[in-house]
């Protein structure tokens, strides 16, 4: 094994390990696998915690707190059951809620601009989604669990849409938020149905690839239901 130019951990012949090979090392205590997938999905975890907790301490601990569990854990990862990010997100939306619940308070809403960290100033509240945006309501411990639970589905797909590329963010946004047909879109957008159809897909499937292998999430229907309408509205 050799650095990659990243400073990853690379094999052989270069190439960057996937999860799998990277939770066999760290369930060896390869510190340098750890590193590489703390670089890989500590800018999601966080992000979303603080869009949870509207706390940026609070969120850094939720970051650090789930990576240990990570590291303390490894071996008992079942590649069967879902993805490494998936089974760290699901860590981190337990130690979110549970530090939500246990504390019992209502942090001060931070601006995303304010937080210091990357992953919340690239979202910085661009994509224009009202029930995905900034403006969620400050967290309480007493809220029904259903709330809770739709509560972090927005933050974490609000994460999941700053990681996407403007244009395949922006027909979600026309579609999701605007109820826009795709013809309507193109229209809107000036480029053809075909363009429109094919960042559609591009984005769905970013949004599968994170959210198909959290715990308690539906892909299909993550976008209706964060905005807690029934699956299928637009």
């Amino acid at each position: 094994m050799r650095e990659s130019q990243a400073g990853a951990p690379a094999d052989d012949d270069g190439s960057v390990p996937g999860d799998g090979a990277l939770l066999e090392r760290l369930a060896r205590g390869d510190e340098a696998a750890f590193m590489t997938v703390y670089d890989r999905y500590a800018d999601a975890l966080f992000g979303t915690a603080f869009r949870f907790l509207h706390d940026r301490e609070a969120a850094a601990e939720v970051v650090q707190e789930s990576f240990l569990a990570l590291w303390r854990r490894a071996r008992q990862f079942d590649a069967a059951a879902g993805s490494l990010a998936g089974w760290l997100l699901g860590i981190g939306r337990n130690q979110a809620i549970d530090r939500l619940r246990a504390e019992a308070r209502r942090p001060q809403l931070l601006q995303p601009t304010q937080s210091g960290h990357a992953a919340l100033d690239r979202a910085g509240g661009e994509n224009g989604l009202d029930w995905a945006s900034a403006r969620l309501a400050a967290p309480r411990a007493d809220e029904p669990p259903e709330e809770t639970d739709r509560r972090w589905l927005r933050a974490l797909l609000r994460t999941t849409l700053s990681e996407m590329r403007p244009e395949e963010r922006e027909v979600l946004v026309l579609a999701y938020d605007q109820g826009l047909s795709q013809s309507d879109i193109a229209a809107r957008l000036g480029v053809p149905i075909g363009t429109v159809k094919s960042r559609t897909r591009r984005a769905l499937l970013h949004l599968r690839d994170r959210l198909g292998s959290v715990p308690g999430i539906r892909p299909a229907g993550a976008l209706t239901e964060a905005r807690g309408e029934p699956e299928g509205v637009r």
